[in-house]
């Protein structure tokens, strides 16, 4: 058998030009992520904060009522009609007020909700993560209106809530659009088109 002898300098060329086509490769990655950022720059622009939100007593059980401005450009009318999912998460903090003490946590709840159009049906279903209960909507701002609004939401029960006591209630949401792997998230990480986080909203009752 002939065995073709390897110049132990090529290999050393070798090996010392291969760190540079690695970066050469990475760079040109970015350059192309840069390139397509400017697509995406307008998707979840513009006001993201909740507007209103109040508890409502039914039955023995507090409600979550709330409005949200939810920052929906055109760019992501035209991901939702082409079957880009969108989801919104809500979180509901209750604390019980104290005057020398740090508030007392009372209820803490997240509520997820996922918007997307379905080919089949036509139809935009927004399905209530926590539940699985799912609404359809036929037009685009039909179901953006939906989303925005949240309507008699169980909360908490009666008996956590002191009648001579004064509580706290906060509420934030989180949006995200689309599906994007993990990996290039990582790659991406100086972006944020795709998900957003409210401020708080918070306000104060008493039974």
């Amino acid at each position: 058998m002939n065995a073709a002898r390897i110049n132990p300098e090529d290999i050393d060329r070798r090996r010392r030009g291969y760190p540079f086509r690695l970066v050469c490769a990475a760079c040109a990655a970015c350059a192309t992520l840069l390139l397509a950022r400017p697509l995406h720059a307008e998707g979840l622009a513009g006001r993201f904060e909740v507007r209103s939100a109040d508890l409502e007593l039914k039955d023995g059980v507090y409600h979550l009522n709330a409005r949200i401005d939810l920052p929906i450009s055109e760019a992501v009318r035209r991901g939702l009609v082409e079957g880009v999912p969108l989801s919104l998460e809500v979180d509901l903090d209750i604390e019980r007020v104290r005057q020398l003490l740090p508030n007392s946590s009372v209820a803490v709840l997240t509520q997820r909700y996922r918007l997307q159009y379905n080919a089949v049906s036509a139809r935009y279903i927004l399905r209530n993560e926590n539940s699985g209960q799912q609404e359809s909507m036929g037009t685009v701002d039909e179901a953006v209106a939906h989303l925005s609004e949240v309507h008699s939401l169980p909360a908490l029960d009666k008996a956590l809530i002191a009648a001579d006591r004064r509580y706290e209630g906060r509420l934030r949401a989180r949006i995200d659009f689309g599906t994007v792997p993990f990996t290039l998230r990582l790659l991406m990480f100086w972006v944020s088109d795709w998900h957003r986080d409210s401020d708080w909203y918070a306000w104060t009752f008493q039974p």
